[in-house]
């Protein structure tokens, strides 16, 4: 099957060296020494693309003309959860020979353009103190690689632990 996804830039062995890292404090008492599993793994994403206009507020004593700008929002498959990007994302063509390897989204798309247009609104809001008005541009479909690393033996019925790894180099950080 071919897909669009972004380009793995970490190699296997450098994900293997942050596995065996085992994350934080925590996670290296938890698991210790297990045998460690890896696995190559595509999360679909949604790419969003808005025509943002934002305008002063009515009770502003300084009136100012509404501008227009482009902003591009990244919605993860497995939560719903958006991330603003910095610039657009280029994806290259893969062929997966799997299907066990893709992750498909799992969230109707209004509610994938509400938790777009909710970060945008705040993110503007939180800068610049304008009302915003969002109009959606384009939706892109976009897989992310992650390497998942699995700790113990994989059994049916038992719990395992697992760190996902980025391995398209991108990394998402929870404040802006």
């Amino acid at each position: 099957m071919e897909i669009q996804a972004l380009p793995v830039t970490m190699t296997e062995e450098q994900a293997m060296e942050i596995a065996q890292k085992k994350g934080n404090l925590l996670g290296r008492m938890l698991i210790r020494d297990q045998n460690i599993t890896l696995k190559l793994i595509y999360l679909e994403s949604k790419e969003l693309i808005f025509q943002m206009t934002y305008s002063s507020s009515p009770l502003s004593l300084r009136r100012k003309l509404p501008a227009t700008q482009k902003i591009c929002i990244l919605v993860e498959g497995t939560r719903c959860t958006p991330a603003f990007l910095d610039r657009e994302l280029e994806a290259v063509s893969v062929q997966v020979a799997d299907e066990g390897q893709l992750q498909a989204f799992a969230f109707p798309e209004e509610k994938v353009v509400d938790a777009g247009k909710l970060l945008a609104r705040r993110m503007v809001r939180r800068q610049s103190g304008r009302n915003v008005s969002l109009e959606i541009k384009e939706i892109h479909s976009l897989y992310r690689p992650f390497y998942v690393a699995f700790y113990g033996e994989m059994k049916e019925g038992t719990k395992v632990r697992y760190l996902p790894i980025p391995a398209d180099g991108n990394e998402v950080r929870r404040t802006f």
